[in-house]
């Protein structure tokens, strides 16, 4: 029987590996509205990235359980409900996640009155 001392370490590594996940995909953007709109004298939109944050989170904990379960089993039939629930909240996260670069992408640029 498995404590919840010995389970810690393993969903630690998980978090922490998923929050790097997320970082690696809002950090891009960060450094692209930093570089390009300091100019502007403009407050940095703390809202955006924080939103951006915690969504390429959820994206990366929706996804994880159901391709780890794929890459073991490779087979679809391995899915469980749980697994294709969390896919398809992931699939529509992405799909906000991507409208809303698509919509910030020319203020990423730094293409002045983008909002």
């Amino acid at each position: 029987m498995m404590t919840q001392d010995q389970a810690a370490p393993g969903i630690l590594k998980s978090f922490v590996a998923s929050l790097l996940i997320s970082a690696a995909l809002v950090a891009p953007f960060i450094v692209l509205q930093w570089i390009n709109r300091r100019t502007f004298h403009e407050d940095f939109p703390f809202v955006l990235f924080t939103f951006m944050s915690l969504h390429s989170l959820f994206i990366v904990l929706l996804l994880t359980p159901a391709l780890q379960r794929l890459r073991a089993e490779r087979s679809l039939r391995a899915l469980k409900l749980g697994h294709w629930v969390g896919l398809l909240l992931g699939v529509l996260l992405v799909y906000v996640y991507a409208n809303v670069v698509i919509d910030q992408l020319p203020c990423f640029l730094g293409v002045p009155n983008c909002d």
